[in-house]
């Protein structure tokens, strides 16, 4: 594994059992997913591309095969030790904003940062500085239900990444967006992504979502079936 791969997938692997019958949802790959770019996962609904991010990201093991992240064998760590690097290292971006409605906006940024054991000032203090770059500063102290969806969106792209993850996944992140203010969350994720140099996973089933991204790997019926390299310079 090279210093730039962040995660390392092999023989990759998801069957689930219903009764005696067996489905593969995710049949053997490999993937490595890189610092400091996006690579985006592609394809239609039921392709397995959730399935294949739920494993990368830990959330759920493969039938076969190994993911490291940073080096960790993920099939290795108990329950807590999971958890613990997951919040620690691993950040998420779900369709739905998923904001805690009773603390503010920048309390939401911050609330990573005062899980993971940060000084609740401080921790306030560096939520201040994504809300900033996130063009967000005057929702500070606003509730969740006063803001618009876009503006929820991007606070859920803050929090996702104040904590300076090394992968940051994003399951669908602008799917419940209008094409404004879904360009504007790609913008602002794309940008947070390739300047702090954290890896970038896409999951998404809309190619101009996609069209960006430096990797962009095809899902079919649980299958690989393409690989797109950028060739941006």
């Amino acid at each position: 594994m090279t210093a730039d791969v962040v995660i390392e997938g092999r023989g990759l692997s998801r069957e689930f059992s219903f009764g005696e019958e067996k489905v593969t949802a995710l049949h053997t790959m490999d993937i490595d997913i890189l610092a400091g770019s996006m690579t985006a996962i592609v394809g239609k609904s039921g392709s397995g591309k959730t399935t294949l991010c739920n494993l990368l990201s830990g959330v759920d093991r493969p039938t076969t095969g190994t993911v490291r992240l940073l080096g960790h064998d993920l099939r290795s760590l108990g329950d807590a030790a999971m958890s613990r690097l997951r919040a620690n290292r691993i950040g998420f971006v779900l369709q739905k904003d998923n904001l805690v409605p009773w603390l503010t906006i920048e309390e939401n940024v911050a609330a990573p940062l005062i899980f993971g054991g940060m000084k609740r000032k401080a921790a306030l203090a560096r939520a201040a500085e994504y809300l900033e770059l996130t063009g967000l500063s005057h929702r500070a102290k606003s509730w969740p239900s006063l803001v618009s969806g876009g503006e929820a969106q991007r606070a859920a792209v803050a929090r996702a990444c104040v904590g300076e993850p090394a992968v940051v996944f994003a399951d669908e992140p602008t799917g419940a967006l209008d094409r404004q203010n879904g360009d504007r969350v790609k913008e602002l994720f794309w940008s947070l992504i390739r300047e702090r140099k954290t890896a970038g996973v896409l999951i998404t089933h809309d190619m101009d979502l996609a069209d960006d991204a430096d990797v962009v790997l095809h899902i079919s019926d649980g299958r690989l079936v393409g690989e797109d390299q950028s060739t941006r310079g």
